[in-house]
């Protein structure tokens, strides 16, 4: 699958493979490939999807297990407190893993920043 974002879009292809894990399991790996415009990437980092793929993934597992994250769905769920506390750690560990790949770490810690505000809005 592929998708477009932005005003002047790059490419983007996603790929997801699902591998049988014993009779009840499934292993989902899911490979997201972009070119993403400097400024973007300069003000957000890998975050910036990222953190939009551990989110959807959360609706996911909560989908697949029978739950609901809300009555209004995952948007409200994303403004809650416990919505909020998860995309502030998964936009942590974001952080840690761009650090952890060699960048600056004023620019880790402003694009780690600029991530966690863009999804909680503080």
């Amino acid at each position: 699958m592929s998708w477009l974002y932005g005003p002047d879009p790059g490419f983007s292809e996603v790929e997801v493979r699902l591998t049988a894990d014993g009779e009840d399991r499934t292993v989902l790996e899911l490979e997201h490939v972009a070119v993403v415009p400097d400024e973007f990437w300069g003000q957000f980092g890998p975050g910036a999807a990222g953190v939009g793929w551990d989110l959807g993934l959360v609706g996911l597992a909560v989908h697949l297990a029978g739950g609901e994250l809300s009555s209004e769905g995952t948007e409200a769920w994303e403004a809650t407190p416990e919505g909020k506390e998860c995309a502030t750690r998964s936009g942590e560990a974001w952080g840690a893993a761009y650090a952890a790949s060699g960048a600056d770490p004023e620019v880790v810690a402003a694009t780690t920043t600029a991530t966690i505000a863009a999804y909680t809005g503080s």
